[in-house]
C-alpha cells in the first residue's frame, strides 16, 4: 500500500475546501429562497426576464445590462440577509443603530430593485410596442 504525499493530501484539502465553498454558497442561496419572499420574487422576475428576452431574440449588450440588474439584486439582497441576521444576532431589543442597519440594508435592495425596472423597461418597452403595432396593423 502506497502512503500519500504531502502534495497528494495537499490536493484533497483544497478540492475538500473548493466544495465546501459551494455546499456554504447553496446553504445561503436555499436560506433566503425558504426565507425571504423578495428573494424568490426576484427570482421569479429574474425568469421572466430570460423568456422574454429569448422571445424578443434581445442583443448581447441588452442581455448582459437585464441578467446583470437581476444579480445585483440578488447579491445586494443576500448582502441584505446577511446584514439583518448579524443584527438580530447581535440584540433583539430595539436599537436605533440596528434600525439604521436595517434600513440601509432595505435602501440598498429597493434602490438596486428601481434600476433594474428602469433598465428593463428601457429595454423590453421598445419590443413590446414593435409588437403591439404588429399585431394592430
Amino acid at each position: 500500500m502506497k502512503m500519500k504525499s504531502q502534495k497528494d493530501k495537499k490536493d484533497v484539502s483544497l478540492i475538500r475546501n473548493i466544495l465546501n465553498k459551494f455546499k456554504y454558497t447553496f446553504q445561503g442561496l436555499a436560506y433566503c429562497f425558504n426565507n425571504e419572499s423578495s428573494f424568490v420574487l426576484e427570482a421569479l422576475c429574474g425568469c421572466i426576464i430570460i423568456i422574454m428576452g429569448i422571445c424578443f431574440d434581445i442583443e448581447f449588450l441588452e442581455w448582459v445590462i437585464s441578467f446583470g440588474s437581476l444579480v445585483l439584486i440578488s447579491v445586494i439582497e443576500l448582502i441584505n440577509t446577511a446584514i439583518e441576521a448579524t443584527v438580530d444576532m447581535v440584540t433583539q431589543e430595539y436599537n436605533e443603530y440596528a434600525k439604521i442597519a436595517k434600513d440601509c440594508g432595505s435602501a440598498a435592495t429597493g434602490l438596486m430593485s428601481l434600476i433594474a425596472v428602469i433598465a428593463n423597461l428601457y429595454i423590453f418597452v421598445p419590443y413590446f410596442m414593435e409588437l403591439f403595432i404588429k399585431l394592430f396593423r
